[in-house]
């Protein structure tokens, strides 16, 4: 059933993703919404396989698009107990309150351009207005200094430019205190990473950095597709990705080992009022959370390794010249079960043992996704000259004891994990890097030019004395003489064989 309530927008969509951010969705925010009882109000554009994932039968969707009004009242026809209410927030009014608020899009797609010019706290008032006391409330938040804004380049401006929120948030913890002022009291946040909600025990846990590392890469380095990191959204559906300004792997790595993977997230997720505290963390839809003797586990049962992936301790050892490290981590890869998890995607644990994370495949093409990356994150310097991804692969399986050619390593291709390479900052790095080997090629043609033209100068020389020799008599008679002798030589040599 669709409702009009005032301040719709005709023909205007925000579940397309044409007029500005996908809307929220993904895996990662199912196991929040089982938190949702009640009536519950879902406020802003949400991917309908959301919100048909509630556990609810009281459903209310607040969408400003005439256009996502219909689409959703038609998505929803079979299912009773939904309402698709379409126009601005403030005409909303809720009697009884609604006992969920899900607004995982955040506050800034409630209004249309109709409504007065609020501040990103007055609308959020009039959304907490509408839950009921004691109620439930998930809220995302986008972070304007997140890494998805730091990587991108300038977009072109969208039609939802026309809306400036006015007072938003520095942070979560400047929220925390508008929501208990409120009533609703903050029990758990979320670092919203594309695929991944990262809770502040997982984040705090120097052994889960590991595994945190290789989940968050896995998806764009497996597909060999950029990751989704140019939504403005916190949790943005991946659309078309523009080019960005580096590869987000190196710089989400970094912030783990920094103890700021939470503050350059690219938003946050906050479950407030009375609700479940919910997993410690959710990656790609698997929650993350303690057995009863306090070890990390998935949310079936299976423990978590606990470690450093094997890229980072290899290019830490390679770092500082430690060789035998080396050759014992990339010796113990390839010869045990995780040899074609790709280096990235295996975490060694304290006892030095491998933990592959995904699929196993070919050993040579994890090798030279290994020398891709190593080259590609701008640590060729750190090997011998010609450190191209064929030699570099031959020379790391040959510390393993395995005997290659570069001749023998598979072609580079889709099969092989490598660093974005559409991004700017790899782009210039290839760039640089194509500049170096062009002008070592021409110095090494300018000197077989060079040789070239010396011997052919040379034999000209030689040619032209022997030239003279030839037309002059002296030189006639030396060559004479040269013949004459040649011819005794031989009949001494006949005479002493006889």
């Amino acid at each position: 059933m669709m409702q009009l309530i005032g301040g719709e927008m005709v023909q205007w969509s925000d579940l397309s993703g044409a007029h500005g951010p996908a809307p929220a969705g993904g895996a990662s925010f199912g196991p929040l919404l089982a938190a949702a009882s009640g009536r519950t109000l879902v406020a802003g554009p949400h991917d309908p396989a959301l919100i048909d994932a509630l556990p609810v039968s009281q459903i209310t969707v607040l969408v400003r698009g005439s256009s996502d009004a219909a689409l959703l009242a038609e998505s929803f026809a079979g299912r009773p107990g939904v309402t698709v209410l379409c126009g601005s927030l403030e005409k909303l009014g809720a009697s009884p309150a609604y006992d969920t608020v899900v607004a995982l899009d955040g506050v800034e797609r409630l209004c249309t351009p109709e409504a007065p010019d609020l501040s990103w706290d007055e609308t959020l008032g009039l959304l907490l207005a509408v839950l009921r006391p004691q109620g439930r409330l998930l809220l995302g938040v986008e972070n304007t200094f997140g890494l998805h804004r730091i990587l991108a380049l300038p977009p072109a401006p969208a039609d939802t430019d026309w809306a400036v929120a006015v007072g938003r948030p520095a942070g979560p913890a400047d929220l925390h205190g508008r929501l208990a002022a409120a009533g609703f009291p903050t029990v758990r946040e979320y670092a919203a990473y594309p695929s991944a909600l990262l809770g502040a025990e997982v984040l705090s846990d120097p052994a889960l950095r590991g595994y945190l590392e290789a989940t968050l890469t896995a998806a764009p380095r497996a597909s060999g597709a950029p990751p989704p990191w140019n939504g403005t959204s916190p949790a943005a559906t991946p659309g078309a990705i523009p080019s960005l300004l580096a590869d987000p792997g190196p710089l989400v790595t970094g912030a783990l080992r920094h103890g700021l993977a939470a503050s350059l997230a690219p938003g946050w997720i906050l479950l407030a009022g009375d609700i479940p505290a919910g997993p410690a963390a959710v990656l790609g839809g698997v929650t993350l959370g303690r057995d009863a003797d306090g070890r990390w586990v998935r949310g079936d049962g299976t423990s978590i390794p606990l470690g450093r992936t094997l890229e980072d301790l290899v290019l830490a050892a390679s770092q500082k010249r430690a060789l035998p490290v080396v050759r014992e981590l990339l010796t113990a890869w390839q010869a045990g079960p995780a040899a074609g998890v790709p280096a990235g995607q295996v975490v060694i644990d304290a006892e030095g043992a491998c933990h592959g994370l995904t699929a196993p495949g070919k050993p040579l093409v994890a090798l030279r996704g290994l020398a891709a990356t190593l080259i590609g994150g701008g640590y060729a310097h750190l090997w011998p000259s010609p450190a191209d991804e064929a030699s570099l692969t031959a020379l790391l399986a040959g510390m393993t004891g395995r005997e290659l050619e570069p001749h023998d390593v598979p072609a580079a291709g889709p099969a092989v994990p490598r660093p974005d390479a559409g991004t700017v900052r790899e782009l210039t790095a290839a760039r640089d890097r194509l500049e170096r080997e062009l002008a070592d090629a021409r110095a090494r043609h300018e000197f077989y030019e060079r040789s070239i033209a010396s011997r052919d100068a040379e034999l000209k020389r030689l040619r032209q004395i022997n030239a003279v020799l030839s037309a002059t008599a002296p030189g006639k008679a030396v060559l004479g003489g040269l013949k004459a002798g040649r011819q005794a030589v031989r009949a001494v040599v006949r005479r002493t064989r006889g």
